[in-house]
């Protein structure tokens, strides 16, 4: 009997004790296996395929063979890492339209640098001219030494060597100074009647500058080329660079041209060449004569922008 007794009670505590464990084991895979309504975090047919089989061809507790996706077999091995791509499956690579567009961009960023720089030099050569002073440039490039007449008597001597008569001479030296005493004794006037900044001023003043005639118009152009060589003062009209697009690059223009003549015009200076631009039928086709190391030539624009950068050069008008 007492036999019998302690059998059922290793029975019952054994059956307890596998009921505890299998109740922990369940417990443990419910918590694991995810809610119904949580969907999986990659497409399904991406999952791995999980093989059926039978109780009769595995014992129980056994977990079935999972076999793996099918191999692209057109996929081949390589070292270089694949293209990053976005969730439209677009590669991060450069298209072509985008490489010519950042090229583009860089063009002009070039060019507006390159422009800054002409713009500079500008204010520069502008500043010299407000303050008088010489531009280093032109000294170096001339060899001469020579500087502009500043006095009535050096002013004279470079009229005689380019061919003025005396008396033509002393009669343009006398006309520009009385103007210029002119415009002190109406300036002096103004200041002490304190009308000096006012429109009365602007108006006489520009009324006494309608009476100056310039050298040029005095001795004629071709004179007056050989007055400014003379005096070691630019007389020609350089190409500093040329615009991409515009009708000085589709015509062949290149920096260092020496522009001459402009149609009929004689191209002593910045102001001749855009006044000769200026005027007549903006697009007829104009002949321009150059001097392009050491040999002239001429080629055809149409009236109207060239697209060049200038300088200022010296250039003997014998040669």
């Amino acid at each position: 009997m007492q036999a019998r007794t302690r059998l059922i009670l290793i029975a019952s505590g054994t059956f307890l004790a596998g009921a505890l464990t299998g109740a922990t084991i369940a417990s443990t895979l419910l918590d694991e296996t995810p809610p119904a309504d949580v969907q999986p975090t990659r497409p399904v047919e991406d999952a791995p395929a999980v093989t059926k089989q039978s109780a009769e061809d595995e014992p129980i507790g056994v977990i079935s063979a999972v076999t793996a996706p099918p191999v692209d077999q057109t996929v081949t091995e390589t070292n270089e890492p694949a293209p990053a791509t976005d969730s439209a499956g677009a590669t991060d690579e450069p298209t072509a339209e985008t490489i010519a567009l950042i090229a583009r961009v860089e063009e002009l960023t070039d060019g507006w640098g390159r422009m800054q720089a002409e713009l500079a030099q500008l204010r520069e050569r502008v500043a010299r001219v407000e303050r008088r002073e010489p531009d280093p440039a032109e000294s170096e490039s001339s060899g001469t030494g020579q500087t502009r007449p500043s006095t009535p008597e050096e002013q004279r001597e470079a009229l005689l060597r380019v061919g003025v008569t005396p008396e033509a001479a002393e009669d343009i030296i006398w006309r520009r100074s009385q103007l210029s005493l002119a415009r002190l004794d109406l300036r002096d006037e103004a200041a002490r009647e304190g009308w000096l900044s006012t429109a009365r001023y602007r108006e006489e003043l520009r009324s006494l500058n309608e009476q100056r005639t310039s050298i040029e118009d005095e001795i004629g152009p071709d004179a007056y080329d050989r007055y400014l060589f003379e005096t070691g003062q630019p007389n020609r009209v350089a190409v500093d660079s040329v615009l991409p697009g515009s009708a000085a690059d589709e015509t062949g223009l290149q920096p260092g041209d020496v522009i001459e003549r402009y149609g009929d015009v004689k191209v002593l200076s910045f102001d001749d060449l855009r006044g000769a631009t200026s005027s007549g039928a903006r697009g007829e086709l104009v002949p321009v004569s150059l001097v392009r190391g050491g040999e002239r030539i001429e080629v055809w624009l149409p009236r109207g922008p060239i697209g060049i950068g200038l300088d200022s050069t010296r250039a003997d008008p014998s040669r």
